[in-house]
């Protein structure tokens, strides 16, 4: 587990002590369901990160979606609109709609055979992103603009640069890969040597899981000056612990940020199962009230990233969000002045080689704040 302010510390001291780049490498999301509470904080958790560590050293988001495209939980599921919705057009539909039509799937839908995905997977690969999945994408835009997020090139055309080959014969070269596929089996990572299991890379049919695509985006990526700041949700951890350790056998220093997930109603379960009819991110964005958009984009990261944490329990409430913006319009009510000591104050928030969202949010939350400046009022709004 990892504690409210601890991180791992750094898998490679040497290229830690000369890092001169913060690569911050959150996993993706699929598009397919709205923003719920749990992506809403790591989208926030992730978006701090940049903005605040940009400011004492070079900081660069390493976000691409064609990672949480090529999955068997995207393609198959696109594979399934196509074959119950064919030529629909979904240019118009809304979030809720779709992520409805996920549920479904995922409660009576049949998976694709394996060369029905592989000619989904061969489409992505070439850029292809299916419409339903680019109506959300465009939907997230939008929502994500209005909270002060700026978009990560949701629907840009990044290739990946390694392939699956240039992976496996990578990790095969380390001795972290049990490849069984000349005898027609699977391949594995092989994380026995960090006392963890090993892990699935590719099934016996050929289809990778979702580790793949995210080690064909990083492993090229690795140099001795950066710092890859891994964010993940807690639910994922065990395999992000593994990424971790490979990407530190390659020669990268890295840190693992990972967040726990938001319960709603008691409950932390999964959007495939729903339970998040109006707890969105679109469904908070329309809720009525007074306050202006600097104090709405104020407020949710002060509920989301320093009321919540990284591992709080607390389920979802919207009464403690509305709160927040109200405290944040009071905040944001007086003239900014200029911070000279702005730096130096970040500086000592980065204690782990990155200022801690936590610490940088947390520390507003007393009963009289002092005045944002205007360094700080360009990072949290």
């Amino acid at each position: 587990m990892v504690a409210e302010h601890v991180a791992l510390a750094p898998r490679c001291a040497a290229a830690q002590s000369t890092t001169h780049e913060v690569v911050v490498a959150p996993v993706t999301i699929t598009p397919t369901k709205p923003l719920t509470p749990t992506h809403v904080k790591g989208l926030l958790w992730t978006d701090l990160l940049v903005r605040a560590t940009s400011d004492i050293m070079p900081t660069r988001l390493m976000w691409n979606s064609r990672t949480a495209h090529l999955t068997t939980q995207t393609t198959a599921f696109w594979a399934h609109l196509d074959r119950v919705a064919p030529g629909a057009d979904w240019s118009a539909e809304s979030e809720a709609a779709i992520g409805e039509r996920y549920v479904d799937f995922h409660a009576h839908g049949t998976r694709p055979d394996p060369d029905e995905l592989a000619a989904y997977f061969t489409r992505v690969e070439a850029g292809w992103i299916h419409p339903a999945g680019r109506r959300m994408l465009d939907l997230w835009r939008d929502q994500m603009a209005r909270l002060g997020i700026a978009d990560p090139g949701l629907t840009a055309d990044r290739p990946l640069p390694w392939d699956t080959g240039q992976v496996l014969a990578a990790l095969d070269r380390r001795g972290l890969l049990i490849d069984h596929r000349r005898f027609g089996g699977p391949a594995y990572l092989d994380g026995v040597r960090y006392g963890m299991p090993i892990r699935r890379l590719v099934s016996a049919d050929g289809t990778a899981n979702y580790l793949m695509p995210i080690l064909r985006d990083l492993l090229p990526m690795v140099r001795p000056d950066r710092l890859f700041l891994l964010v993940c949700d807690a639910g994922i951890l065990a395999d992000y612990l593994l990424v971790d350790r490979v990407l530190a056998e390659f020669g990268a220093a890295t840190r693992l940020v990972a967040l726990g997930r938001v319960p709603v109603d008691g409950q932390v379960r999964s959007s495939k199962h729903g339970g998040w009819s109006g707890v969105t991110l679109g469904d908070l964005a329309a809720t009525s009230g007074s306050a202006g958009v600097r104090a709405y984009r104020l407020g949710m990261r002060l509920y989301f990233v320093g009321m919540l944490g990284r591992r709080s329990p607390q389920s979802f409430r919207p009464d403690l969000v509305r709160r927040a913006v109200g405290r944040a319009a009071r905040m944001l009510g007086g003239a900014a002045g200029d911070d000279p000591g702005h730096v130096a104050r970040l500086r000592a928030l980065a204690r782990h080689g990155y200022v801690d969202p936590y610490r940088l949010t947390s520390g507003l939350l007393g009963r009289s704040p002092a005045p944002l400046s205007s360094q700080m009022r360009d990072i949290l709004t």
